[in-house]
């Protein structure tokens, strides 16, 4: 009887770590993609989130839009 709990118990600890295992391990080993857009003025190109559009445009930052539009 104290076999077949041994066994059942090494069994779940089995389990339990192998489902940690392949849940945490897969989504932090994969990079963030993010799309990338080109400065209309200098060309540095930055991320699409931190990107500052005006008139259908995309720029570095504030002070590159406000230089290629007077």
């Amino acid at each position: 009887m104290k076999i077949i709990f041994l066994l059942i118990a090494v069994l779940l600890i089995w389990w339990v770590l192998r489902t940690l295992r392949n849940s945490g391990g897969a989504d932090a080993a994969k990079p963030k993609i993010k799309n990338m857009l080109s400065c209309s003025h200098c060309g540095l190109h930055v991320p699409e989130d931190e990107a500052v559009r005006h008139n259908n445009k995309v720029y570095c930052s504030k002070e590159h839009a406000r230089k290629d539009n007077p």
